[in-house]
């Protein structure tokens, strides 16, 4: 009787290639997706908003937005204690997002659109206009402001992060975490 006999296993170790670390877009994206998906199971079909996002190359450098230094524009505390309110107040449903339109950038105007949303379908009117507490500001570049808002809003102290961005001589809001 014979006895057959295997090749020897040959292990080769494995790759060390990683896969790139995700961008905040992509994550957008893909949290955008998560939720779609289990809306859908939930409800049946549900249309996501229209995201147009112009690449670098489609915008000419003359004629798109046009970087502003801090000098030539508003006082940032001031404006930001009218801005703060007025997100807080759109994601709650009290005010229309399309008054914020102009001041936040798409991605921002997107997630406040989508609280806000929400918060109609609920049906709950808050008792109070929100009142800003404290406004604490940091200048990390010129044209660039960051700030901490404590708001109060409907018997609730919350905390707000934005990051405002001078373009096209105003502020603009390019991001914003609510705590």
């Amino acid at each position: 009787m014979s006895v057959a006999t295997a090749a020897p296993l040959h292990l080769t170790p494995a790759s060390g290639w990683q896969p790139p670390a995700l961008d905040e877009c992509a994550i957008d994206t893909l949290f955008d997706d998560v939720v779609a998906v289990s809306r859908n199971r939930r409800r049946g079909y549900s249309q996501p908003a229209l995201r147009v996002v112009l690449g670098n190359e489609e915008v000419d450098p003359h004629f798109g937005p046009q970087a502003t230094r801090a000098g030539l524009l508003p006082e940032p505390r001031a404006w930001l204690q009218r801005i703060a309110g007025a997100l807080l107040e759109c994601m709650t449903g009290v005010r229309s997002t399309s008054q914020i339109a102009r001041w936040v950038s798409p991605l921002v105007y997107e997630r406040v659109n989508a609280r806000s949303v929400i918060a109609k379908r609920r049906g709950a009117r808050p008792l109070h206009r929100s009142l800003v507490r404290r406004v604490t500001v940091c200048e990390p570049d010129d044209g660039v402001v960051e700030a901490s808002v404590v708001i109060q809003h409907d018997g609730r102290v919350r905390a707000m992060a934005l990051r405002m961005v001078g373009v096209d001589g105003r502020w603009m809001v390019t991001a914003m975490e609510l705590g």
